[in-house]
C-alpha cells in the first residue's frame, strides 16, 4: 500500500483563495475593475485546481 500523500497543498490553495478575495475587495475599493475581474478569474482557477486535486486524491486513496 502506498503511503498517504501530504495534504498541505490544500492549505496553500485555501490561503491563496482568501488572498484573492481580499485582493478583489481592495481592487473594488480602489476603483480598478480590470484587476478585480482578474482576481475573480484567478480565484475561480484556484478553486478548480483544488477540486480537481481533491478528486485525484480521492480516486487514488491518498486522503
Amino acid at each position: 500500500m502506498e503511503p498517504k500523500r501530504s495534504k498541505a497543498i490544500f492549505g496553500v490553495l485555501a490561503v491563496l483563495a482568501v488572498l484573492m478575495m481580499i485582493a478583489f475587495s481592495v481592487f473594488i475599493a480602489e476603483a480598478m475593475p480590470l484587476m478585480a475581474v482578474v482576481s475573480v478569474l484567478v480565484f475561480i482557477g484556484i478553486f478548480g485546481t483544488g477540486f480537481t486535486l481533491k478528486k485525484k486524491y480521492r480516486e487514488n486513496g491518498w486522503l
